[in-house]
């Protein structure tokens, strides 16, 4: 396969993916469907776009176009589809949302925008998952295992992987409006376009809910940007930009309640240029600036504001070297500053590191992958992380794939150098924790290609795992140190099939044992069984109507066992014009009573009715 990263057909611009080469050309006049082109292809898994079935590692892709079907809302609700992945919310809307992916710690899930990492152990991702929509987005890819070779620090569960929007040809776009229980509404409107050779996209989302509880409001704006072009054939440049704020009255849980008001401001803006040379090589710059601000003000006699602000400044230079048919070679460099205030008291860690992998095709059956990469923090010191993994396609339609590898996960500054006001004593002595884990699977087609079943066993090690300890019980003062081993092993399964014409489903399942091994315990908040899947129909051209469940059983939190739940959702469109179409959805259809996280009540039955115009 010959990869080129840059090109012109006919004079007309193309679209670039954000990585250093892409498999294929997209004619300017094709773009409408770019969204199942750019589906074909996974980048996450070598930071270099790859057909899937080169792929080792265990990744999904996420049909934008599929998703907006099923009428999935938001980011959080999209990734709970995904096998191996458990999403936990704290309650209703606006409520902390946390990745346990393959049962790994959730803050050991990284998240990749645009290129460049916006979460560590410091500065978490969770009100930003909480707000996160689909609005403005092109890719979103799950690679699962351990991931530091590639991406460091923080991807010791995997990664999620986000892109916003390329834009070229004529202009197009999708304006939507959605009203519901709870005093719920939405508005929403994307537009992507280009002029010759520069493309553009843009997206503003707004919600705004009750919730089900009292004095439990939410209100959040979310927004994306991105700019592109080529000035010569051999370079590209182009800028992102990517934020959303949010307004929370939150009423903390119903064994604590409380009440306060958790205000968020996030934000992440991107320059890069990608240029190549000759016909093999391709070097890719990015310079990225991410801030992400969170104030907590408490009421009643003891109110008080605390606020957290990060900022970080980021370097990362990436090049791909084709060497052959048979061989690819991607290596890099990243360099990371980064600033914490935490009611006024300041902490910062600079970051450097190389990465090399290399991706080998022996023969055309047989693919294997390799990689190294080494860290160091001014505050923790350095680290040494390696992967590998292997392909084997012994027939048409069947995939057999397997990998290796470890990660870390470096201490939040907060972490080593402690926060008094919060109790939080400094740990200087803290070391990173580590993990290694592997993974075997087998991807096969069915039914000439109409039906696809993936099915993997994935073990992962952890040691040094982070975890608080009480050195004062009558003030409450502790910090954290280096204590738990934890292991975490089990079965994900994945299947679509297209059963007519008209009819398609898709399943996913996830046996999961995730244990302390110290005291031999199991983890919080890790289900046993995890199962998501949906039925669709095509009843008429116009009319698309379908199901979705949702099952989660066996599992602990807040030192209790959690009772099971089941939730059903049901989804309805009908198209009045080719552009113009009109939704309708129930979540929680059954009216379940459950908790996601002990203590937090989920939303009842709700019912949302809106429209989307296309132009």
């Amino acid at each position: 396969m010959k990869v080129i990263s840059l090109a012109r057909v006919s004079g007309r611009f193309l679209v670039i993916l954000p990585a250093v080469a892409v498999g294929s050309l997209l004619r300017a006049q094709d773009v409408a469907a770019s969204h199942l082109t750019l589906d074909r292809y996974v980048v996450s898994a070598s930071r270099s776009p790859q057909e899937p079935s080169y792929v080792s590692s265990s990744v999904t892709s996420l049909s934008l176009p599929e998703l907006a079907t099923a009428q999935i809302p938001d980011l959080r609700t999209a990734l709970a589809t995904v096998p191996g992945v458990g999403v936990i919310n704290t309650g209703g809307a606006g409520g902390q949302s946390s990745v346990f992916l393959r049962g790994a710690n959730s803050y050991q899930t990284l998240f990749i925008v645009d290129g460049v990492r916006i979460n560590d152990r410091a500065a978490a991702y969770y009100n930003f998952l909480a707000g996160a929509d689909l609005g403005g987005i092109d890719r979103i890819e799950v690679l699962r295992g351990p991931q530091s070779t590639l991406y460091g620090s923080s991807a010791m569960g995997g990664v999620i992987l986000i892109d916003t929007a390329h834009g070229s040809g004529p202009l197009r776009g999708a304006m939507s409006g959605e009203v519901g229980t709870f005093d719920t509404w939405s508005a929403a409107l994307a537009a992507q376009g280009g002029v010759r050779n520069l493309g553009y996209s843009a997206a503003v989302s707004r919600i705004e809910t009750a919730n089900d509880l009292p004095a439990n409001d939410y209100r959040n704006w979310a927004y994306s940007a991105r700019v592109e072009g080529a000035p010569t054939d051999a370079l590209l440049v182009g800028a992102t930009f990517r934020g959303q704020g949010g307004d929370y009255e939150d009423v903390g849980s119903r064994v604590y309640p409380s009440t306060a008001r958790v205000e968020t401001d996030a934000a992440l803006a991107t320059v890069y240029a990608q240029a190549r040379v000759g016909e093999t090589l391709t070097s890719r710059l990015t310079l990225a600036q991410h801030r992400r601000d969170y104030t907590y003000t408490t009421f009643g006699p003891w109110g008080a504001v605390s606020s957290t602000e990060n900022r970080r400044a980021i370097l990362d230079w990436q090049t791909t070297w084709h060497a052959a048919n048979a061989l690819e070679v991607v290596g890099g460099l990243n360099f990371e500053r980064s600033r914490y205030l935490i009611d006024d008291a300041k902490t910062t860690d600079n970051v450097g590191a190389g990465f090399l992998s290399a991706t080998i095709k022996p023969i055309a059956s047989v693919v294997i992958t390799g990689g190294l990469r080494y860290d160091d923090f001014d505050s923790v010191g350095d680290a040494v992380t390696w992967r590998t993994g292997v392909t084997w396609r012994p027939a048409h339609g069947t995939k057999l794939r397997a990998t290796y590898g470890t990660g870390f996960g470096a201490p939040g500054t907060d972490d080593r150098y402690g926060v008094p006001q919060w109790g939080q004593l400094a740990n200087p002595d803290l070391k990173p924790e580590k993990s290694r884990g592997w993974d075997v699977g087998i991807d096969q087609e069915l039914l000439n290609g109409r039906a696809t079943v993936a099915l993997t066993y994935f073990q992962n090690k952890f040691r040094d795992l982070f975890e608080w300890e009480y050195l004062d019980y009558v003030t409450y003062e502790g910090h954290i140190v280096n204590r738990s081993r934890a292991t975490t092993a089990g079965i994900e399964l994945a299947t679509t099939a297209r059963l007519t014409d008209a009819v398609k489903t898709r399943l996913a399942y996830t046996y999961l044992e995730a244990d302390n091994d110290g005291d031999h315990t199991r983890l919080i908040r890790r289900p046993r069984h995890a199962f998501d899947g949906d039925l669709q129909f095509q009843a008429t051209k116009a009319w698309l109507v379908g199901a979705g469940l949702h099952l989660v059983a066996d599992r602990i939190d807040g030192g209790v066992a959690m009772e099971d739940y089941t939730t059903v959702r049901l989804f309805s469109s009908f198209a009045l014009r080719e552009n113009v179409r009109l939704k309708l959805r129930v979540e929680n259809a059954l009216n379940e009573h459950y908790e996601e996280t002990f203590g937090y009540p989920a939303l009842p039955i709700a019912v949302y009715g809106g429209a989307e115009w296309r132009f």
